[in-house]
């Protein structure tokens, strides 16, 4: 364990100066960024009605807009990050590291997912500054009068999480198999077009995992008592399919 964090921090010091770090910020603040441009010239069409919450609008708005661009950021994030160790050769000099491939392998995962959550908290921060922001320049939209809500924002998140957990193993596995990003890329690209053809609906949707952020645009539970959809469930059993898949592939060939 103590491996694994040791390589985990000194390759988050190796992001810190890389365009994979540097997405997760930018690509976090590209949708609210959009909704303060949009708020500030149309505000007239965002007065709420009595009674109605704006905190809920922005934020149904923001994660509708965060939903669509999550799938392409997953994909460039792996892609740049297994980029970097093939364009420099680095994988031979991670390889004659007193580490072991375990370990190596899991850092690997966890900075895939830190930089991820990383992506989701930025991008729910700058959405609330958006409503405090907005609230104070045009007070009838009626932000500083009303809350938002933190629980609702958190278990949406997590939602969003599982549903691209599918994405992410499937890119992590192919980033050991594809050492050319743009063919990663090419294939990542295909399969959200691909998705956005689904629309997120049909019998075959639920096994497109492209498809399953698509699935939580305008999200209404399929039932009261449901925290995770059927996809939710089966972006999990791709998950482990494709995180066992790459993890024995790394342990026994892979070579960089």
């Amino acid at each position: 364990m103590k491996n694994v964090i040791e390589f985990y921090l000194a390759e988050l010091i190796k992001l810190r100066r890389t365009f994979a770090f540097w997405l997760t910020i930018i690509g976090a603040a590209i949708i609210p960024l959009t909704m303060i441009i949009t708020y500030v010239y149309n505000w007239k069409m965002f007065v709420p009605a009595t009674g109605v919450n704006p905190w809920d609008e922005l934020f149904g708005r923001a994660f509708n807009g965060v939903i669509l661009f999550m799938p392409l950021y997953i994909i460039l994030l792996i892609g740049l990050i297994f980029n970097i160790e093939y364009k420099a050769n680095a994988w031979k000099h991670i390889f004659v590291q007193p580490i072991s491939k375990e370990s190596i392998f899991s850092a690997k995962y966890l900075i895939v997912f830190s930089l991820i959550v990383l992506f989701m908290v930025l991008f729910s921060v700058f959405t609330f500054l958006v409503g405090e922001i907005v609230g104070v320049y045009k007070v009838e939209l009626g932000f500083n009068n009303n809350s938002a809500d933190f629980k609702y924002i958190f278990n949406f998140s997590i939602k969003v999480l599982i549903a691209i957990l599918a994405t992410t193993a499937i890119h992590f596995w192919l980033g050991l198999n594809i050492r050319n990003l743009v063919s990663v890329l090419g294939i990542g690209l295909a399969g959200i077009a691909l998705a956005i053809l689904m629309n997120g609906k049909g019998g075959y949707a639920d096994f497109f995992p492209y498809a399953y952020p698509i699935m939580l645009l305008n999200y209404v539970p399929s039932s009261p008592d449901v925290y995770l959809e059927r996809f939710h469930l089966i972006s999990i059993v791709y998950f482990v399919l494709f995180f066992f898949l790459a993890f024995f592939q790394f342990k026994r060939s892979f070579k960089g």
